[in-house]
Parts: C-alpha cells; sequence; structure tokens
C-alpha cells in the first residue's frame, strides 16, 4: 500500500505520501486475506510496499490512510513518525486510530492526545465516535474520559449514549452485542436512552 496511485482524481494532499511507511499493513485487520490487526501482513515488505501489490485485495486498493488525505492531520500524524494510522468510516461516523502494538501508549503522547480530544469534543456534538484501536482492543476518547472497553469482538458494537447523571445529560461510551434490540433503527455507532 505504500506505492502511490497517479491518477487525475488522486485525493491524495500535495507534498504527500507513503515513502518508506507501511505500518497499515500491521495495524489493519484484512479478511480476505485473513490477517488480524496488529501483526504484519505476510504480503508487507517491511519499509518498502507490498509484495502483492498488482494482485492485492480491494480494500487494500481503496483504503487511504487519513494522513494522506485529510488537511486535519498535522505533519505530526505521519504513521511513521507517530506510529498511528487514522481511518474514518465512509459517512464519517467513527474515526479509528489503529495504534501500533509495539507503541502501545503512543496516542497518550502529546500532541496526539490533545488533537484526540479536540476531535472528541467536536465529535460529540453529533454522536460520532473517535475511538483507539489496538489489535482489537478499543478505547472511545470522549471530552471528559477514555472509556477502555477491553476486546471487542466482531459480534459486538460500539454505541455512544447521551445519559442522564446530575440534571444533564452525559455521554457514555458501552459494546453491545450487535444482535441486541436496542441497535435496532439506530444511526450507526449511536443509541439513546438510559442504559
Amino acid at each position: 500500500m505504500s506505492e502511490s496511485r497517479k491518477v487525475d482524481d488522486d485525493p491524495i494532499l500535495k507534498g504527500r505520501g507513503c515513502g518508506s511507511c507501511t505500518l497499515c499493513c500491521k495495524v489493519m485487520g484484512v479478511t480476505e486475506l485473513e490477517k488480524p490487526r496488529g501483526q504484519w501482513c505476510a504480503h508487507c515488505k517491511i519499509g518498502s510496499g507490498c509484495g502483492i501489490y498488482s494482485e492485492r485485495p480491494n480494500v487494500c486498493r481503496d483504503f487511504y490512510c487519513s494522513y494522506l488525505i485529510s488537511p486535519m492531520l498535522g505533519e505530526h500524524w505521519f504513521p511513521g513518525r507517530s506510529k498511528m494510522v487514522v481511518e474514518f468510516t465512509p459517512g464519517g461516523e467513527r474515526m479509528t486510530i489503529h495504534v501500533d502494538p509495539g507503541r502501545p501508549n503512543a496516542w497518550r503522547e502529546q500532541p496526539y492526545y490533545a488533537d484526540l480530544k479536540k476531535w472528541a469534543a467536536y465529535a460529540a456534538r453529533d454522536l460520532r465516535q473517535v475511538m483507539v484501536s489496538i489489535g482489537n482492543r478499543a478505547i472511545v476518547i470522549l471530552p471528559d474520559e477514555d472509556v477502555d472497553l477491553g476486546i471487542v469482538t466482531i459480534d459486538e458494537r460500539i454505541v455512544l449514549s447521551e445519559v442522564p447523571e446530575n440534571g444533564r445529560l452525559r455521554l457514555r461510551a458501552f459494546k453491545l452485542r450487535a444482535d441486541d434490540p436496542r441497535l435496532a433503527g439506530a444511526r450507526a455507532g449511536e443509541i439513546h436512552g438510559s442504559t
């Protein structure tokens, strides 16, 4: 995934590129290759790119690290330096910061943590999520706390809820089974009411 595409509709910001960074090939999961999160892909040539680039799965073809395409991520977010790969879900319901398990506390360092808290404050207004992922472990970043949900399995969903507390609504994060009836009709990542 480190090779750049050069087409007229290339979404990569001017002056940005993967260079020798292949961190996405470690932190991201790729179901089509049976590659778990937090482990190097068997096809990755660390520091140079994908060994099956022309045959890589569509999920890899379509992936753009947010550092490459989002001007809101400063130069300090370059994954080779930060040890984190930022990903936005389609529709922007969730921002996930995939952290290198070799540096599991990188997200707590400055200036990254300050950025996460700022983004969490904006996201909370619309019940959108800012989440740190270290392998299968999920930590939801809220404006006033960080909620470590532990391991989140494939049959679980992370949700946010506004809960009455001391006369005001407070944002809470938790996980539910995917078949939980409280998820019916809720927007992705959202559930209202008390839990």
